[in-house]
């Protein structure tokens, strides 16, 4: 296939699923573009042809899809566009994501390529996974993504892809987040970097202080982007949601691919 555009599509509050698209997508060669489905904005429809090469990718919330990113996953529209599926997990398991994001995606017209689960650190106990991917996870995605520029460059066209069978359930497993409430310290100086980055526009316009807990998906972008530390997990909670974690995302788990 000659591929013209190269687009990096993502929903990444904390950047870990970022990171893992774009070390993919950096191994295909072609013009390249990024599409961040984090920010909580309006979208026109996005549209793809079959000259071009789409990975996109999301954070694994319960085995699931989140629910903000499949709502805009509707947005883009491909016609037979060779797609790579990215999935990015805390350890624990990623269960019927990466087939509810295939079958997201073949439903908007795309022809699945090649799919991918990555481990990443997880996004609420960062003691889990910490600094994953490491060097040899990065390693292994790398060259992941060597050998898909090689299966799409040895093709003719999207015609010629098979079938990709990925792994997950149809029924999905029901889908739920982790009902978490976001302390804010003293040391918060009312900035608004977290209302300016909230996925959701969970968070008041007025008073960073103040949270739509009914619209909140426990994402923990406002953690990671507030620049004095003022958000954060009370104890309490951290110490609760580590012990609850800790059994079940126990021993090293190591990136899956499927060509």
């Amino acid at each position: 296939m000659n591929l013209t555009q190269v687009t990096s599509i993502y929903f990444s509050p904390t950047d870990s699923t970022k990171k893992a698209v774009e070390l993919i997508a950096a191994q295909i060669p072609g013009s390249h573009e990024s599409l961040n489905l984090t920010e909580a904005k309006h979208r026109p429809d996005y549209h793809f042809t079959e000259n071009e090469v789409v990975l996109v990718g999301v954070p694994v919330y319960g085995g699931r899809v989140p629910m903000t990113a499949s709502e805009r996953l509707k947005k883009l529209h491909g016609r037979q566009t060779p797609v790579v599926l990215v999935v990015a997990y805390g350890n624990r398991a990623y269960e019927d994501a990466l087939l509810e994001l295939k079958d997201i995606l073949v439903e908007q017209g795309f022809r699945p390529a090649a799919a991918a689960a990555v481990v990443t650190e997880h996004n609420i106990v960062r003691s889990i996974a910490a600094g994953r991917p490491d060097e040899e996870d990065q390693k292994r995605i790398r060259a992941f993504g060597q050998n898909v520029a090689a299966k799409l460059h040895d093709i003719p066209g999207t015609c010629d892809l098979t079938e990709l069978s990925v792994k997950g359930n149809h029924p999905y497993r029901e889908y739920h987040t982790l009902p978490l409430k976001i302390k804010v310290g003293s040391s918060c100086t009312s900035c608004g970097a977290c209302i300016k980055s909230c996925p959701v526009q969970a968070i008041s316009r007025t008073d960073p202080k103040v949270t739509d807990q009914e619209r909140c998906i426990s994402c923990m972008r406002c953690v990671k982007v507030c620049p004095t530390g003022g958000r954060k997990l009370g104890m309490l909670v951290q110490i609760a949601v580590g012990n609850k974690l800790k059994k079940v995302c126990a021993g090293r788990k190591e990136p899956e691919f499927i060509l």
